[in-house]
């Protein structure tokens, strides 16, 4: 615990510079997401040519994460 009347801004500039997101250049391309609901949750995808590829899972069921169809990287019929 520090007591200062300095701000911490100032105290912890290198942990502030290193932990800054990473800026995004103009040209990179948009990704499109898509949202598949499940019975528990949902599933989130990203659009890459014709297929959407699993990105994470979000389910208040245990048993759908281990599920080998969600798992991330795999391929959903849209």
């Amino acid at each position: 615990m520090l007591y200062t009347v300095m701000p911490l801004e100032r105290i912890y500039t290198d942990f502030n510079e290193r932990n800054k997101p990473a800026k995004k250049s103009e040209d990179t391309e948009t990704q499109e997401y898509k949202e598949v609901m499940l019975e528990h949750g949902r599933v989130v995808t990203r659009r890459e040519g014709d297929n959407y590829i699993i990105e994470r899972i979000h389910s208040t069921n245990m048993t759908d994460y281990l599920n080998k169809d969600y798992t991330p990287g795999n391929t959903v019929d849209s």
